[in-house]
Formats: C-alpha cells, structure tokens, sequence
C-alpha cells in the first residue's frame, strides 16, 4: 500500500522522511480514473532495480572495497561517470592505487585548471605514464611534466620523455650534484649543521635544479645526508 504524504528527503542521511499525510485523495486535487485499473507495482521494483546504473555512493564504496583506495579518491573518482569509468579502465591495468592518487591529484587539477574534462586525455597516456614510474625510469616530476605537456600540445609519453629528456638519473651524476650544492651553499649547510632541518630542503631543490629535475628527490636527500655526515 503506497502511503498518500508528502515526504522530505534527508541528504546527510540519504533517507526520506514524512512530513505530512493526507487521509483522502481528494486533498492532492487528483480523483481515480474510471479507465485506468489499479496497478500492482511492488511486483517490477526487483527488475527495475536490475536495469539501474550504479549510483555514485554505490560506487564509491565499491571502488574502496574492491581497490583499497583512500574514501576522499573514491569520492573525487565517483563525482562524475566519466571520470570513474576512466579510471576502473586503467586500474584493471595498473596499480589502483597509484592509479587513484594520479588521476585525483595531479590529472583531474591539471583538466581542470585548462577547464578540460576527462576525454581530453587517453587511457593509453595514463598507463604509459604510470609505467615509466613504476619502472623508475622518470621521476614525479617528470611524469607531471609528460600529463602537462600531453594536454598543452599532445604526442606520447614516450615521444616528450626522449624530447625533453626526462629519463631519471641516479648514481654518480646525483652525487656529483649533491657535492655541488653543498659546496655553493654554505649558508644552508651551516643552518642545518646548527639543527635547521628544514634548510636540507634548499640543498636538495639545488640537487633538482642541477639535474633539472631528473632526479629522484628522495634519493638526493639521502646521498645529501650522507655527505653532510
């Protein structure tokens, strides 16, 4: 039996609830129609249900769940269809996870800070840039440099990598630029012998700036701490 009320629906608690009845029908202003026979619709509801596309918070609960990924990216990934669909194509491929954190928080602002939306950027790309950092041939900086690139002017990942030459560099050349940096800044040197921590993070920017970013910053930091003692 359908309840003739009004109802209000709660959105914090995603429940409706009543407001107010009418006892008679004739209080909505709407009288049955002689032609028309009553209709049992309890019977359809499961069908129906079957024929519904997955609603947002349904969704966002499934992609934690089933990927493990962080409710505020599932939330981002979620608030439009489009993008959620982009990115189930490219977690069923790479990484979830590391799937998630580069479409929401570097890809989704660079779209929108050109006001783009999702279907300027193929799925192809994402994986191609997931990769290369997975295979630890580019840095983050690198590989915020190839999305950026691959929206303001197009080509492939591969193509920006060999162009810009983005391939990351390790071993002797991130030592040799640690010595560097050390050397040209005395001042930060000093500070963070006399316990400034923080004046670290100037010397490995330098070690970035000297490798123009081809780096990895965490490794600089370590080699750094080691030549510091």
């Amino acid at each position: 039996m359908v309840v003739q009320e009004t109802r209000h629906f709660d959105e914090a608690r995603e429940i409706t609830l009543s407001m107010r009845s009418k006892e008679e029908a004739h209080d909505y202003r709407y009288f049955p129609e002689p032609d028309l026979v009553p209709l049992k619709i309890s019977g359809w509801a499961p069908a129906i249900k079957e024929m519904l596309p997955e609603l947002p918070d349904a969704r966002r609960m499934r992609f934690v769940e089933q990927y493990g990924i962080m409710d505020d990216h599932a939330k981002a990934l979620t608030s439009e269809r489009k993008v959620a669909i982009f990115y189930e194509e490219v977690a069923k491929i790479a990484d979830p996870k590391i799937s998630a954190v580069w479409i929401c928080d570097v890809l989704k602002g660079e779209l929108n800070y050109r006001d783009l939306t999702i279907e300027a950027f193929r799925k192809e790309d994402m994986l191609s840039v997931i990769e290369l950092l997975m295979s630890k041939k580019i840095t983050e900086d690198g590989a915020v440099d190839i999305i950026r690139t691959l929206l303001d002017k197009g080509g492939s990942p591969e193509e920006i990598v060999k162009e810009k030459g983005l391939l990351k560099v390790e071993g002797d050349i991130v030592s040799t630029a640690a010595e560097e940096a050390i050397k040209e800044n005395p001042v930060a040197v000093s500070d963070f012998k006399a316990g400034k921590e923080k004046a670290l993070n100037s010397l490995v920017g330098s070690v970035m700036k000297k490798t123009k970013g081809r780096a990895d910053a965490r490794a600089a930091r370590e080699i750094l701490l080691g030549k510091l003692g």
